[in-house]
């Protein structure tokens, strides 16, 4: 079995003209730093709490199961240090999470990702399939997009495990998505794939199901 589903030749839709590339880069530096001071105003001001940014996360900082099933499963491939290459993912190990798995392919140099693989219980609850397209066509409010496309950036830019948590605007039944990015490598070594789990909650701290 193979996350492969979005052939390398596949048409990228183009990303939304709303994106503040020059804040994504900004908020990429202070996430890398684990400095979240400069992208909370962004939350703020729509209502929100500010995001949650934690390196390196344990299985206890994680809220659900299917996410502490993926980072097991993803630290069980680091060997000697090294990171997971691509080719080492194999889905069956980590069924319980597979309907919340994204996989992310780094595109124009490495400026943002695309999805190979948007999970089908996200889909179902965002209402929307994601496979094939560019991280920046995200219908997301444009602050949700910006902070997940630099969310993504920062993992592959130090090559750790990344922890984040959103309230999403306008919300009606999910009231948080907590976020696990994990990086992957390539023949490089060069991280240009990220798997990620991704989990609506409820106000109880249930996971969504739609």
């Amino acid at each position: 079995m193979s996350f492969d589903t979005a052939a390398s030749g596949s048409t990228m839709s183009t990303g939304s003209s709303t994106i503040d590339w020059q804040r994504i880069a900004h908020w990429t530096d202070r996430i890398v730093a684990g400095d979240i001071a400069d992208i909370a105003p962004a939350f703020l001001t729509q209502g929100l709490p500010p995001p949650v940014v934690r390196w390196q996360p344990t299985g206890d900082d994680l809220p659900v199961e299917p996410l502490r099933v993926l980072l097991r499963y993803w630290s069980t491939l680091v060997v000697d240090g090294a990171l997971p290459h691509h080719r080492c993912v194999d889905p069956i190990d980590f069924r319980p999470a597979l309907g919340f798995v994204i996989i992310l392919e780094s595109v124009d140099d490495g400026r943002e990702f695309r999805y190979r693989l948007f999970g089908s219980s996200i889909a179902r609850t965002s209402g929307f399939d994601m496979t094939g397209k560019l991280m920046s066509a995200h219908p997301a409010s444009p602050h949700a997009t910006e902070f997940a496309i630099a969310s993504t950036l920062a993992c592959a830019r130090r090559g750790q495990p990344l922890y984040t948590e959103r309230q999403p605007a306008w919300a009606e039944m999910t009231m948080r998505w907590p976020r696990l990015a994990l990086p992957l490598t390539d023949d490089t070594s060069e991280v240009t794939r990220i798997l990620v789990g991704s989990t609506p909650l409820d106000r109880d701290g249930r996971i969504v199901v739609a």
